[in-house]
């Protein structure tokens, strides 16, 4: 998701040139690039995130986004790059007038629909449940992530919340996904003595971090709850951009232990096949919450999680398990697709999944040209 930017202090008269190389053999797709904001203010002084302009190749600007991570100050700046394999991209970072860029990625608290925290991005949309479901009618505590599938790019949360029928397709998706005391798609908790540990409540505070046009994060305290007689509490910080399906989900369990197994993974409906490799681990299912099923075809899911041992079947869910030490962040990817939002097959989701591995292990390579 991130790519390495290794700055040289070396700039024009009007911008920063950057130089974006791909040294692996697979084309990468609106791979985000992302560049140390105090290096590049340092490179031109009269950036700001007012003004800051990035320019392709042939001198056209593109989207980008100042990130501030929950602060006043800017930390970053990030754009897309698509280079094919053994390639290179040229960029001009400068000083300018920033068009309106589509907002492609976004997330919200809804507390219209008991504090859910909802994001997405133009390919897939999830939500978390939240404190206010604690005391409604339903009462659901749960760690799970729904599943929101769509086939448009356009951005669907508050339509959705507005409409209120949201587990019903007018044409452009649903949430027809089943989350209930689970993992849902994605999720993580502790996993001792062969079972799960999951938190004895639902998010406790919220704090969004940045939000579009490319990148959508946002940080979720959880209170501490016993995990076989140890109070452990979690910090979890999931990062989503535009143009790709894997949420980058970076975890902190603190409390007083050396090391906790932690599970992230998804729960099993009706599983038609499952695939995995070094790292990772795959699943393709019926919809789960639909009338019709035949009809509203498959979901598919991912965990990317390096250093994991893996698990097809295990209490009801596809894992990947790793150990961490407290106040030690553990980093995974999650990822959903649709059969009917631009995922055809298992053989073409492995794809997607392989494209994220190379992300992960060979960055895009960032320079000052």
């Amino acid at each position: 998701m991130l790519a390495a930017a290794a700055l040289a202090s070396c700039q024009t008269n009007t911008g920063v040139e950057i130089e974006v190389a791909n040294t692996t053999d697979v084309a990468r797709n609106a791979e985000t690039i992302e560049l140390c904001w105090k290096k590049l203010s340092t490179l031109q002084t009269e950036l700001t995130a007012e003004n800051v302009v990035v320019k392709d190749a042939a001198g056209e600007e593109i989207p980008s986004q100042v990130i501030y991570r929950g602060t006043e100050e800017p930390k970053a700046l990030i754009f897309q790059a698509s280079v094919e394999g053994g390639e290179t991209a040229l960029f001009t970072i400068e000083p300018g007038v920033r068009s309106e860029y589509e907002q492609q990625a976004f997330g919200r608290q809804v507390p219209e629909r008991y504090d859910d925290y909802a994001w997405e991005n133009n390919l897939c949309a999830y939500r978390l449940y939240g404190p206010a479901l604690e005391t409604s009618p339903e009462k659901l505590i749960t760690p799970g992530i729904d599943v929101w599938v769509k086939c448009t790019e356009k951005l669907v949360i508050d339509e959705w919340y507005a409409k209120g029928d949201y587990h019903h397709n007018y044409g452009d998706g649903m949430d027809c996904y089943k989350v209930g005391r689970t993992l849902g798609g994605g999720a993580s908790v502790p996993m001792v003595d062969g079972k799960f540990w999951p938190m004895e409540h639902n998010y406790a505070t919220y704090k969004r971090l940045d939000n579009g046009p490319i990148r959508t994060s946002v940080e979720l305290n959880y209170v501490a709850w016993d995990v076989n007689g140890t109070p452990v509490s979690l910090v979890k910080t999931i990062t989503l951009d535009a143009n790709q399906r894997f949420n980058r989900m970076e975890n902190i369990y603190e409390g007083e232990f050396e090391e906790l197994p932690i599970a992230a993974g998804f729960v099993r409906h009706d599983v038609k096949g499952t695939e995995q490799g070094e790292g990772w681990i795959a699943m393709v299912e019926a919809v789960s919450d639909s009338k019709q099923p035949e009809v509203d075809g498959e979901i598919y899911q991912a965990i990317v999680l390096p250093g994991a041992e893996l698990n097809a079947d295990l209490l009801g869910h596809t894992l990947a398990v790793k150990a961490v030490k407290s106040g030690e962040k553990m980093t995974y990817y999650s990822a959903s697709g649709w059969s009917q939002g631009g995922v055809e097959n298992m053989q073409e989701w492995v794809e997607t999944i392989k494209e994220q591995v190379a992300m992960i292990e060979s960055p895009l390579q960032v320079t000052i040209k």
